[in-house]
C-alpha cells in the first residue's frame, strides 16, 4: 500500500476542523469565549485530550435553550470537534440537538452540515455504505441551495470512501467534481487533497501517465503556495512517494528510484513524518532490490522494518518483512528468507489487512514448496472473500445511490404536486378568510347592538328598581300618615276624654277618689306621651332623591345582614356624586356587589365583609374584602360569578383584579372612570 492513502485520510481529518465559521459581528463576552474555546478545540497540533476539555468549554458557554443562526453554527463545530477528538457519545447528542433545531429552523446549511459529520462519523467507524448514504444527503441539500464550497469539500469526501470501496471510477467522477468546483478558489490544501485522491484512483485503475500527472499537479500546487499539513511541509514527499509508486509499477526502477532519492531529501522528513520515511525506505529498497543495485538492503529494509514496529503499523511491517525475505532468497540464505515470510504471514493475519496477507501468502508459498499448496489454498480462499466482501460493498454502494435517486424523483414529482395543492390551498383559504372578515363584521355590528340594548336594558332596570323604591316609600309614608292620624284622633282624643272626666279630682279630693284615679291619671300620661312620640317619627319625611342609589345599596346590606352570619359593612366615600354617574354604570356596580355579597355568603365563611366605596381622581373604586376561608387566586376564571363581574367592569371600561389565598381571605378590587370616556 503507498503512502498516498494514509495521507488522504490524515488530510481529511484535518479538513473536518477548517470549514469557515457563520460570519457573526457579535462582539459578547460570551460568544467571544466560546470563539476562542472552539479555536483550541480545532488546533490540532495540541493534545487530543486538551482539545476535547476545550471544545467541553466552549459548549459550557453556550445557550442550548437558543435556536438563533449563531447557536446553531457554534453546535456544528462542537460537534464535529468532537467526532475529530473521538468523542463519538457526546457526537451523537449534540449533533442530534443541532438537528432538531435545524429542522425546526428550516435550517438547510446546518442540516446539510449534520449529515456530513455524520458521514464522517460513519467513516471513522469503517461503515462506508452509512458514510455514502449521508454524504449523499448533504450532496442533495448543497446543490439545493448552491453552496459550491461545501459541495466541493463533500464530494472530496465522498471521493476518498469510494477509493475505500474500490470504486475507483466513482472516486475519479467525485474527485473531478470537487476539483472542477475548488479550481478556481484559494482553497489549496483542499485542491491538493482533491488531486492525491483522483491521482491514486488513477494509479489504481493502473492508468499510470495520468496518475503522474496529477501528482505531479499537486506537488506543483504545494510548492507555489507552500501548502502545510498539521506539522510541517511534506506533502511534497508524499507527491514524489505517489510518482515513484507509479513508475516503480510500470518498472521503471531507475526513474522511480530518482524521485523516491528527492522526497527523502525533503527537510527533516525523518524526523516529522517518520511514517512517509519508512515507506521511502521500503520502496527505494525494492527498486534496488530489482534493479540489483550494490548496497546494503538488508540496512535499508531493517530500518524501514524497526519504525513501521515502533509507530505500530503491522502490515507495512510485514511489507519490510517480504522484501527481506526476497533479498535473502537472492542471498542464497533461505533460512532467513523462510524466518521474514513466515513473520509477513503473522503481522499481516494480525493487522487484520487481507490484501496484506494474500501478498504474504502468494511470497510464502513460492519460497517454500513444502507449505506451497496450503498456502495456495487459504489464498484462494481469502482472495474469494474479499472478492464477494467488495462486490457486497460496491452493491450497496450502488442500491444506496439508486435509492437516494429514486427518492430525489419521488421528492421533484411530490414538489410538484404541492405546488398545485398549495395554490389550490391558498384561493380557499383566501375565500375561507373573505368569509371570516364578513362574518366578524357582521358578528362586531350584532354584539355592538347588543351591548346597546344590554346598556339600555340596565338603565332600564335601574329606573324599575328606583321606582319601585320610591313607591315602597310612598306606601309607607301614607301608612305612617294614617297610622299617626289614628293615633292622634282616636287614642288621643280618648285619652284626653279620659284625662277630663278624671279632672273630678279637682271638685272631690277624698281620700277614696284620689286612690281610684290616681294610678289612672299617672298611666294614662305616660301613654299619651308615648302615643305622640310615634305619631311625630311616623310623620317625618323619608323619601330620598339624590342618595336614591346609596339607599338601594344599604337596602341590598341590611337585607344581607339580616339573612346572613357574615357582617356586612358598606362605606360610601361622601365626595361620590352620583348624579353625575350614568344608571347603567351604578345598575352594574350594584350587580357587582350583589354577586360578591352572593359569593361571600355562600363559599367564604367569613366573619366581617366590607364594601367600600373610594373617589380616586377621575375614576370610582370599589373594594370589597372579606376575612373568610379564601381561595386559590389562580382558578378564578373557572367561577360564572367572577366572569360576570369581570365582564361588567369590562364594559365600563374599567380594572378588575382579584387577590386571594387560602385562609386568608379575598379581596376585589375595581377602577371605573366616573364620567363616559
Amino acid at each position: 500500500m503507498n503512502k498516498g492513502f494514509g495521507f488522504l485520510l490524515l488530510l481529511l481529518i484535518i479538513l473536518c476542523g477548517c470549514n469557515p465559521k457563520a460570519a457573526d459581528n457579535n462582539s459578547l463576552p460570551t460568544n467571544d469565549s466560546i470563539q476562542k474555546y472552539l479555536a483550541l478545540a480545532g488546533n490540532d497540533t495540541i493534545e487530543l485530550e486538551d482539545r476535547a476539555k476545550y471544545n467541553d468549554k466552549a459548549l459550557s458557554f453556550l445557550d442550548l435553550e437558543k435556536n438563533d443562526s449563531l447557536t446553531r453554527e457554534y453546535l456544528n463545530e462542537i460537534s464535529r470537534n468532537q467526532l475529530n477528538t473521538n468523542q463519538t457519545t457526546k457526537f451523537e447528542t449534540i449533533s442530534k440537538i443541532n438537528f432538531k433545531k435545524s429542522e425546526i429552523a428550516k435550517d438547510t446549511l446546518r442540516i446539510a452540515k449534520y449529515y456530513e459529520n455524520k458521514g464522517q462519523y460513519f467513516k471513522k467507524l469503517y461503515v462506508y455504505d452509512s458514510a455514502i448514504y449521508y454524504y449523499l444527503k448533504a450532496e442533495q441539500l448543497y446543490l439545493k441551495i448552491k453552496d459550491k464550497n461545501n459541495l466541493a469539500f463533500v464530494y472530496n469526501k465522498k471521493a476518498l470512501v469510494q477509493l475505500y470501496l474500490d470504486d475507483y471510477l466513482g472516486a475519479e467522477l467525485s474527485a473531478k467534481k470537487s476539483y472542477n468546483y475548488l479550481k478556481k478558489t484559494k482553497h489549496h490544501y483542499k485542491i491538493v487533497l482533491c488531486l492525491l485522491i483522483l491521482g491514486n484512483s488513477y494509479h489504481s485503475m493502473k492508468e499510470y501517465e495520468k496518475a503522474i500527472l496529477t501528482f505531479q499537479e499537486a506537488l506543483y500546487i504545494i510548492k507555489k503556495h507552500n501548502v502545510y499539513n498539521r506539522k510541517n511541509n511534506f506533502s511534497a514527499g508524499t507527491c514524489l512517494n505517489n510518482i515513484g509508486n507509479a513508475l516503480r509499477e510500470q518498472r521503471k526502477f531507475d526513474e522511480a528510484i530518482y524521485y523516491f532519492k528527492k522526497a527523502l531529501k525533503e527537510k527533516n522528513i525523518k524526523h516529522d513524518d517518520s511514517e512517509l520515511y519508512g515507506y521511502l525506505l521500503n520502496n527505494l529498497g525494492y527498486c534496488y532490490l530489482k534493479t540489483n543495485k550494490n548496497v546494503n538492503l538488508s540496512f535499508i529494509f531493517e530500518e524501514a522494518k524497526k519504525i513501521f514496529d515502533d509507530l505500530g503499523i503491522k502490515n507495512e511491517s510485514a511489507v519490510s518483512d517480504i522484501y527481506l525475505s526476497e533479498y535473502f532468497i537472492k542471498k542464497g540464505d533461505t533460512a532467513k528468507a523462510n524466518a521474514h515470510a513466515e513473520s509477513a504471514l503473522r503481522l499481516s493475519k494480525e493487522a487484520n489487512a487481507p490484501y496484506y496477507f494474500l501478498t504474504a501468502l502468494s511470497h510464502a508459498g513460492s519460497i517454500n514448496p513444502k507449505k506451497a499448496p496450503i498456502y495456495i489454498k487459504e489464498y484462494h480462499r481469502i482472495n474469494d472473500s474479499i472478492l464477494f466482501a467488495e462486490r457486497q460493498a460496491r452493491n450497496q454502494y450502488y442500491k444506496i445511490q439508486l435509492e437516494t435517486d429514486e427518492i430525489i424523483q419521488q421528492k421533484q414529482t411530490a414538489l410538484k404536486q404541492k405546488a398545485v395543492v398549495i395554490a389550490v390551498a391558498t384561493a380557499i383559504l383566501i375565500i375561507a378568510i373573505l368569509i371570516f372578515i364578513i362574518a366578524r363584521q357582521r358578528l362586531k355590528q350584532k354584539e355592538l347592538r347588543l351591548k346597546e340594548t344590554e346598556q339600555k336594558a340596565n338603565e332600564d332596570i335601574y329606573q324599575l328598581m328606583l321606582a319601585q323604591k320610591i313607591k315602597e316609600e310612598e306606601v309607607r309614608q301614607q301608612e305612617k300618615k294614617r297610622i299617626g292620624i289614628e293615633l292622634h284622633d282616636g287614642i288621643m282624643n280618648k285619652l284626653a276624654s279620659t284625662r277630663l272626666n278624671l279632672s273630678i279630682l279637682s271638685i272631690s279630693r277624698d281620700d277614696n277618689t284620689i286612690q281610684n284615679c290616681l294610678n289612672h291619671i299617672h298611666d294614662i300620661q305616660n301613654i299619651e306621651k308615648e302615643i305622640r312620640n310615634v305619631a311625630h317619627d311616623l310623620n317625618q319625611k323619608t323619601i330620598y332623591s339624590s342618595d336614591s342609589f346609596e339607599r338601594l345599596l344599604k337596602d341590598l346590606i341590611e337585607d344581607q345582614n339580616r339573612t346572613n352570619s357574615t357582617n356586612f359593612f358598606l362605606e360610601i366615600n361622601r365626595d361620590i356624586n352620583w348624579n353625575n354617574i350614568s344608571d347603567s354604570k351604578k345598575m352594574n356596580l350594584y350587580r357587582i356587589v350583589q354577586e360578591a355579597c352572593y359569593n361571600i355568603s355562600k363559599y367564604a365563611m367569613a366573619k366581617n365583609a366590607t364594601i367600600n366605596f373610594l373617589i380616586d381622581r377621575k375614576n370610582i373604586c370599589l373594594l370589597i374584602t372579606d376575612d373568610g376561608i379564601g381561595f386559590n387566586s389562580a382558578d378564578s376564571k373557572k367561577g360564572i360569578g367572577i366572569k360576570n363581574m369581570k365582564h361588567r367592569v369590562k364594559m365600563m371600561k374599567g380594572k378588575f383584579s382579584l387577590s386571594s389565598k387560602p385562609n386568608y381571605g379575598t379581596k376585589i378590587n375595581i377602577s371605573i372612570p366616573s364620567k363616559e370616556i
